[in-house]
C-alpha cells in the first residue's frame, strides 16, 4: 500500500487532501477497471497509518491547509549533517520518488550550511533542512535525531560535578554531565543515557582508555574518537554461540560442489580473514575457465540480526597500525567464513570463461562449496612469477599461477587501453614491535602477485554488477565521478610553476582518458619530486563511493562496477551477495518483491558504508601520524634527508625519504619570510636563501609529540634547490609588500 501512496504523492502536481489521496490510490488498486469500485475502510486506515508514519519520518509534509505533499515536492529535505569545527558544515540529503513506471528512484544532494543557519546541529545529526532558493540560503529547521550514542573525551571537573569534554571539537557545543564515579583527566567513552534539553545530556562511562602510552589502547582510543568502536553488542556475542564452526551437510543443500577443484588463496603473510580464492583450468576450446570464489558470509549472518546490525554500523573492517578492528567477530572473519586451506567452506562463485583476448565469453554466478588446497603469500607468488623460484608446496600450482598472471596482464592492458587511470602511489609500510611501537619503515610494492589478485577481483566485481543490472535488479554500485576541474587546474598550475609544465589544460585532461594517462606518466618522471606529485595528483581525483545510482567508475574506465569480493570486511559486498540470492537466484515473483525491498534499502546502505569508509581513512591518518610522532620521539636530534612538499605562511612541510612528514615552522627559521602561493615559494626578506616546492633538505628532528601528533624539524642545509623561474617577478612584488607590512608594524610598535 505504501508503494501506491508514494506513487500518488510524488506524481501530484500540488498538495492534495486526504480524500483525494484515497481516490487516487483507489484508481491504482482498481487494476481491472471495475465499475463502482470503492476503497475499503481497512484500506483507508492503512493509508492513514502510512501517512502518519511518513509525516513522522519527514517523507511527507503536511501544510497549514491540511493538505499533504511528498517532501520532494517542497523546499524541505532530510539528511545527515557533517559539521566542521567552526559550527558550519554541509548536509547530504537522500530522497526518493516513485516514477510513472512505479520504480523507486533515489537522489542525493549536498547543501552547504553556514554557522548562522545550523540551528544548534552537531556533526552526525539527522536534520530537516529548508534548501532555500530565491536568494534564501539553506538552513537547518529541525533536528530529527541526534546521532551520538557514544562520545569519547576527557573527564573534567566543575565544582563537585564531573563532565565530559568531547575529543571531537565539533561536539563541544553540547554539555555532558557524568553519572557515577569519575576521575579527572581520564580518557573515556561515554554512553548518553538521558537528554534533559537540546544541548544537555547525562552520560555513563562505559570504557576507560588509559594510559595514553598504553600500546594496547592508544590505537583503539584514536579509532573510537573517529567513531569506530571495537566492541560488539551483547546480542551479537550471544548470536555467535549458535553459528557452527564447520560446514554441515545441511549447509550444502542447493550448492554446487567444487571441493575437487584446484582452488588456492593469495594474501599477505599475516592475513587471517581470507575472503577470496581462485581456480583456473584450460578448456578444450583453448579458452580458460577462471573461478573467483568468495566467502559466503550471508549464509551465517541473517539480515537484521544483531551481527548484521553491528556490521552495518561499522561498514568495513579497519586496519589501523598493527591492529585490526574487524567488521565481524573473529569467530566469523577468521573462523567459519575464512577460506582457510584443507577445510570445506561455503562460497559464492563467479566462474568466467575467458578467451585469449581477455574477453569473457560466458559466465555463471552460483552458490558453491569449496576446499582451498593452499594458502599462498604474495612474496612467494612474486618469486615464482618474477624469478622462477618455486617452493616445493607451490609446485603443483605453478602452471595455474603463470596462466593467471598472463591473463591478468592482458586484462590490465585492456583496461588501460579503454582509458583506466593508473596512478602508482608508493605506500609506506610501518614495521611494529611486539609492544606496538614502530621500529622501522619500508616501501610496500605493488607487484605481479598483487596485480593478479586485483585484476580478477575487478573482473568479478564488474561481472556481478553487469549481471544484476542487465536483469533489472538493484545493486550497491561502486561509483567514481570525473576529477574536479578546479583542483586539476591548480595542480597543472603548480607543475608549471616548478618547471614541469604539462601541455594540456584541466578540461582536456578530463575529456580524454589518454591525456590523463599521459599526466600520470608525466609526474612519474619527476625524480625525487615524483612521490610528492603523485600524492597531489591523487587528491585531484574524485573520491569513489557507494551509490544506488550508477554513474560508472571513471578511474577504472568501466560503467558496471560493484564490490562483491570482500563480504568479510565490507558491508556493501555482503549486501550484493544477499541481492544475488534474493533476486537473481529465485523465481520471478519473489525476485520482484525482493527488488522493491532492496531499492528502498540500498541508499541508506550506500551512504552509511561511504561514511564509515571516510571514518576509516580519518582514523588511519590519525593513527599513522600518532605512531610516526611516537617513533620520532626516540630520534630527536638525528638528521634526515627530505623533500619540501608544501609551503605556507606558517613554514615548510618536509617529507623524509622514509615518507614520514614533519614541519619546519617559521619560528624555527632564521630571519623573516613571506609566502608566495603563485610561485610556491617561501621568500626570505633578509637576503637569505628562498625555499621552493621540491627542494631537497637535510633536516634535524627538533621535537616530536605523540599526544599532539606533531614532528618538528629545523633545516641544517639545502642539498638541492628546485629553483623556480620567476618570469613575472612575482616573488619581488610579494617581497616588497611584505617588507612594507613589517616596517609598518615596527613603526606602530615603536
Amino acid at each position: 500500500m505504501k508503494h501506491y501512496v508514494d506513487l500518488v504523492l510524488t506524481n501530484a502536481k500540488k498538495p492534495i487532501e486526504k480524500e483525494t489521496l484515497y481516490l487516487k490510490v483507489a484508481e491504482l488498486l482498481n487494476s481491472k477497471n471495475e465499475e463502482n469500485f470503492k476503497i475499503s475502510s481497512d484500506d483507508k486506515n492503512k493509508i492513514d497509518e502510512i501517512v502518519e508514519k511518513g509525516l513522522e519520518n519527514y517523507e511527507y509534509i503536511e501544510h497549514n491547509t491540511g493538505k499533504i505533499s511528498a517532501i520532494m515536492k517542497t523546499s524541505y529535505r532530510t539528511g545527515r549533517f557533517y559539521g566542521n569545527r567552526n559550527g558550519g558544515g554541509f548536509v547530504i540529503t537522500r530522497n526518493f520518488f516513485v516514477n510513472k513506471e512505479g520504480e523507486h528512484i533515489g537522489t542525493e544532494s549536498k547543501y552547504s550550511i553556514t554557522r548562522d543557519f545550523n540551528n544548534g546541529a552537531i556533526d552526525g545529526d539527522l536534520v530537516l533542512i529548508d534548501i532555500g532558493g530565491n536568494d534564501r540560503k539553506p538552513q537547518i529547521v529541525d533536528i530529527i535525531e541526534r546521532n551520538i550514542e557514544n562520545v569519547a573525551g576527557e573527564v573534567i571537573r566543575q565544582g563537585n560535578s564531573y563532565f565530559l569534554l568531547p575529543a571531537d571539537r565539533r561536539k563541544q557545543n553540547i554539555k555532558i554531565a557524568l553519572k557515577g564515579e569519575a576521575i579527572e583527566g581520564q580518557r573515556v567513552a561515554v554512553k548518553l543515557i538521558e537528554q534533559t534539553n537540546n544541548d544537555f545530556y547525562i552520560g555513563e562511562i562505559t570504557r576507560v582508555f588509559n594510559h595514553k602510552d598504553d600500546p594496547d589502547m592508544d590505537i583503539l582510543w584514536e579509532a573510537f574518537k573517529c567513531g569506530i568502536d571495537d566492541q560488539f553488542s551483547d546480542e551479537s556475542l550471544e548470536q555467535l554461540k549458535y553459528i557452527p564452526t564447520t560446514v554441515r551437510d545441511i549447509d550444502k543443500i542447493g550448492r554446487e560442489d567444487l571441493t575437487n577443484w584446484k582452488v588456492f588463496t593469495i594474501d599477505g603473510a599475516d592475513t587471517k580473514d581470507i575472503d577470496d580464492a581462485l581456480s583456473c583450468r584450460k578448456l578444450p576450446n583453448g579458452n580458460y575457465e577462471v573461478g573467483v570464489h568468495i566467502a559466503d558470509v550471508s549464509h551465517y549472518v541473517p539480515e537484521n540480526s544483531p551481527l548484521d546490525k553491528d556490521a552495518f554500523k561499522r561498514g568495513t573492517s579497519n586496519y589501523l597500525g598493527n591492529k585490526v578492528i574487524p567488521m565481524f567477530p573473529r569467530e566469523i572473519s577468521n573462523g567459519i567464513c575464512s577460506l582457510k586451506p584443507y577445510v570445506e567452506r561455503l562460497a559464492m562463485s563467479c566462474i568466467m570463461e575467458i578467451n585469449n583476448k581477455g574477453e569473457i565469453v560466458h559466465y555463471r554466478i552460483t552458490p558453491t562449496v569449496i576446499k582451498s588446497n593452499l594458502q599462498m603469500t604474495y612474496d612467494n607468488v612474486n618469486n615464482i612469477l618474477k624469478d622462477g623460484k618455486v617452493l616445493k608446496e607451490y609446485a603443483e600450482f605453478t602452471e595455474e599461477l603463470r596462466t593467471l598472471n598472463k591473463i591478468a596482464l592482458l586484462l590490465r592492458k585492456n583496461r588501460i587501453m579503454n582509458g583506466a587511470i593508473e596512478v602508482d602511489k608508493t605506500e609506506l609500510k610501518r614495521i611494529y614491535s611486539d609492544k606496538g611501537k614502530i621500529v622501522d619503515f619500508s616501501m610496500r610494492e605493488h607487484d605481479l602477485g598483487e596485480n593478479l589478485i586485483e585484476e580478477f577481483m575487478v573482473l568479478a566485481n564488474e561481472t556481478v554488477d553487469k549481471h544484476l543490472s542487465k536483469l533489472g535488479f538493484p545493486c550497491v554500485h561502486r561509483v567514481h565521478d570525473i576529477p574536479s576541474e578546479e583542483k586539476l587546474a591548480e595542480f597543472l598550475k603548480m607543475l608549471e610553476a616548478i618547471n614541469l609544465p604539462f601541455s594540456y589544460n584541466a578540461k582536456q585532461c578530463i575529456e580524454s582518458s589518454k591525456v590523463m594517462q599521459d599526466l600520470a606518466e608525466h609526474v612519474k618522471k619527476a625524480g625525487k619530486l615524483s612521490m610528492m606529485l603523485i600524492d597531489k595528483e591523487i587528491k585531484c581525483l574524485s573520491r569513489a563511493k557507494y551509490s544506488s545510482i550508477n554513474i560508472g567508475h571513471y578511474a577504472l574506465a568501466i560503467y558496471y562496477y560493484c564490490h562483491f569480493t570482500s563480504p568479510i570486511r565490507r558491508y556493501p559486498d555482503l549486501t550484493v551477495h544477499r541481492i544475488l540470492k534474493e533476486c537473481a537466484f529465485t523465481d520471478s515473483e519473489s525476485a520482484r518483491k525482493a527488488a522493491r525491498k532492496w531499492k528502498e534499502k540500498i541508499p541508506d546502505i550506500a551512504m552509511q558504508s561511504s561514511k564509515m569508509e571516510r571514518m576509516e581513512d580519518r582514523a588511519e591518518e590519525a593513527v599513522n601520524d600518532m605512531k610516526c610522532a611516537e617513533y620520532m620521539e626516540s630520534h630527536i636530534g638525528e638528521e634526515y634527508k627530505g623533500t619540501v612538499t608544501k609551503l605556507s605562511s606558517r613554514g615548510l612541510t618536509v617529507q623524509l625519504d622514509n615518507l614520514v612528514e614533519g614541519k619546519v615552522r617559521l619560528k624555527n627559521m632564521e630571519g623573516r619570510y613571506a609566502h608566495n602561493p603563485n610561485t610556491y615559494t617561501l621568500i626570505s626578506l633578509d637576503g637569505k636563501q628562498n625555499y621552493f616546492l621540491g627542494d631537497r633538505l637535510l633536516v634535524k628532528v627538533k621535537a616530536a609529540s605523540k599526544e599532539d601528533k606533531t614532528i618538528d624539524f629545523v633545516v641544517k642545509r639545502k642539498i638541492e634547490e628546485n629553483y623556480i623561474d620567476d618570469i613575472d617577478h612575482s616573488n619581488q612584488k610579494v617581497k616588497r609588500l611584505a617588507k612594507k607590512r613589517w616596517e609598518k608594524r615596527y613603526q606602530s610598535n615603536y
